[in-house]
């Protein structure tokens, strides 16, 4: 396992470098999809080499809770796998995602130029109030948005109290008028945060029942953490 992942980590970063070196012509346009349909075939090689060097694979469970149009994905979040598969999993989304990840060397050049909702973790109202409109020009034009409510990476079977959902959901759910379908995984047994060692086996995402909009912002965020909580621990 250990000597898989060190291969692993190392043709990830040496594709992650290449591409925006490659397709470097992004940088100079405006249009989003160009970089879009690159990042996906970027994600499925990513994808097929996980499962062909480290032995793992996924299954995805719950998709009829899905709606046919646009929503709200609000996705557990134990590690980076779930940043880049739910792009594959969930059509032409768009996500969100915290700034800083703009700072990485090409990565983060690259991910500026395709479509996501960028926020300011620190930037209080006026961030809440950028990221629900940028979710409501995307969401218009059909596009779904994944937002992780909790903000971080939580390891599965630690005390999930010490991790509190943030306002950002709450503030898509009470002005976009879509469904919010809450998504919960078990990602983290595989790959975990706090080191490079992969472990084989098959991840297992799964769509939640949605709820709808009219709720208030106290009985939707009861609804949602309950539902993600126990769902998450039955996966776990």
């Amino acid at each position: 396992m250990v000597i898989r992942s060190i291969i692993y980590w190392f043709v990830i970063c040496s594709i992650s470098i290449c591409v925006p070196v490659i397709f470097f012509f992004v940088f100079f346009t405006k249009k989003t999809i160009y970089a879009d349909r690159i990042a996906t075939a970027w994600v499925r090689v990513i994808v097929y080499l996980l499962k062909v060097i480290c032995g793992i694979d996924y299954q995805v469970l719950g998709k009829e809770n899905l709606p046919k149009g646009a929503c709200i994905i609000a996705c557990k979040h134990q590690s980076m796998w779930e940043t880049i598969v739910t792009s594959l999993i969930c059509e032409h989304p768009a996500p969100i995602f915290k700034k800083e990840l703009l700072m990485v060397p090409f990565f983060g050049w690259f991910l500026s130029r395709t479509s996501a909702i960028k926020v300011d973790r620190k930037g209080g109202i006026r961030a809440l109030k950028s990221i629900v409109s940028q979710a409501q020009s995307y969401l218009k034009n059909g596009r779904s948005i994944i937002i992780f409510p909790q903000g971080t990476r939580v390891p599965p079977g630690e005390d999930s109290s010490k991790y509190k959902y943030q306002a950002g959901v709450a503030a898509l759910y009470l002005n976009c008028d879509v469904p919010v379908v809450p998504t919960v995984l078990n990602s983290g047994l595989y790959w975990d945060k706090k080191n490079l060692l992969k472990k084989p086996g098959t991840i297992t995402i799964k769509f939640l029942p949605q709820i709808n909009p009219g709720l208030e912002k106290k009985e939707f965020m009861q609804n949602l953490e309950k539902q993600m909580e126990e769902g998450t621990k039955e996966l776990v």
